[in-house]
């Protein structure tokens, strides 16, 4: 590795995260040298990393959790090398081998934590022992990146952060927003057709609003209106939703579709009409959400209009853009009443949308959020 080199850990798969891919991408393309030590989950997206970029996939074979994350910390310990000059911590398992390493090697050490466990949130024990250590360390790092302004509020306090967090929306880059019909396509061949399509990419689970969302389908104003989804889920999760559409008699009117790696999410979500983010506040990530969220960021990004959940910082995003419109997620009225006032009305839904991808060219886009990362780096490791 050269001087400008940094070592990001990551105790899960960086495929999975667009703000590690697209960090690594700005990162690169700033003159970095850059190795990811990563957890691997079995399970690669083709994800294209530049050339700089050394991605290392832990294997581990442990009988339980705990001989997994001892294997994964030992195997980073190893790697670890003093050439780099940053030592980057991408989530609060992540933190406790980049700890020792820059300890070890005396190098600055940034923490990005994305999600965050408060004490209200039951961990199992490997987990409850790790964020002891969070709570220990985290205000031991040179630089703190949060990605809601919201929730660094919640973890500067909870963490004694030494000093204010760095804010940086997960969004992904400003490129131009691709013509494809692969949505189109995608539900064709599943012998469906739409004419209107809320379109919500992401993981699929428990949090998402996805139940009450359904529930207000028989509520729409048009019946050949679809609610798509594409992303990862448990399977059983996924039989159960699919079950629930056709005890609602929805089942012409959703779908799911299987999930697509992060380069190509872009061809899909443009080709629909409402971008759906709506969540159910369960636990202090889903309740300070908002540029926290990849999807929101991902939707604006592609020009669609915005369907999010009524809380004070998502109302305040879609009213301060006219980018989008709020309901009450646990409503199946309130949703369909926004659903109705978007894939009604198309002439001010496109313009709401054009709204979107302004604001996020002009104010989201990690071209600009990640660059307040790399003047922090530049000095960092100047020191």
């Amino acid at each position: 590795m050269s001087r400008r080199a940094i070592q990001i850990i990551f105790y899960n798969n960086p495929d999975d995260y667009p703000p590690i891919i697209n960090g690594v991408r700005m990162l690169a393309q700033a003159g970095w040298q850059v190795e990811i030590l990563c957890r691997d989950s079995g399970k690669s997206w083709d994800v294209a990393y530049p050339t700089e970029a050394n991605v290392v996939r832990i294997r581990l074979e442990g009988r339980s959790s705990w001989q997994e994350y001892l294997a994964f910390v030992a195997r980073v310990m190893r790697h670890g090398s003093n050439h780099a000059s940053l030592i980057y911590a991408h989530d609060m398992h992540a933190l406790v081998p980049a700890r020792m390493l820059a300890t070890l090697y005396r190098r600055p050490l940034v923490y990005h934590s994305h999600d965050f466990a408060d004490d209200s949130q039951k961990l199992p024990a490997g987990s409850r022992a790790v964020h002891a250590f969070q709570q220990k360390f985290a205000r031991t790092a040179d630089l703190v990146i949060i990605p809601d302004a919201d929730r660094a509020k919640v973890i500067s306090c909870s963490l004694h952060l030494k000093q204010d967090p760095l804010i940086v929306a997960n969004a992904p880059l400003n490129r131009p927003v691709p013509r494809s019909t692969a949505l189109h396509q995608a539900i064709s061949i599943r012998d469906q057709n739409f004419t209107k399509i809320m379109f919500r990419q992401g993981r699929i689970g428990i949090g998402h609003a996805i139940e009450s969302t359904m529930r207000s389908i028989p509520y729409w104003a048009n019946r050949h209106w679809g609610f798509v989804l594409m992303g990862v889920g448990e399977s059983s999760y996924i039989e159960k939703l699919n079950r629930d559409a056709r005890m609602l008699g929805i089942e012409r009117q959703f779908m799911v579709l299987p999930p697509v790696g992060y380069d190509q999410v872009k061809e899909f979500t443009p080709a629909a009409n409402v971008g759906h983010a709506l969540y159910d506040p369960i636990h202090i990530n889903n309740v300070h959400i908002t540029t926290a969220s990849n999807k929101i960021m991902e939707y604006m990004a592609a020009g669609l209009p915005l369907l999010v959940s009524d809380t004070p910082s998502l109302r305040a995003l879609v009213e301060k853009h006219n980018c989008g419109i709020t309901a009450d997620e646990q409503s199946p009225q309130s949703i369909a009443a926004a659903v109705n006032l978007l894939l009604g009305d198309s002439k001010h839904a496109r313009s709401i949308g054009a709204s979107a991808r302004r604001a996020f060219e002009e104010n989201f886009c990690y071209d600009r959020q990640f660059a307040k990362v790399l003047g922090a780096l530049d000095k960092l490791s100047c020191k």
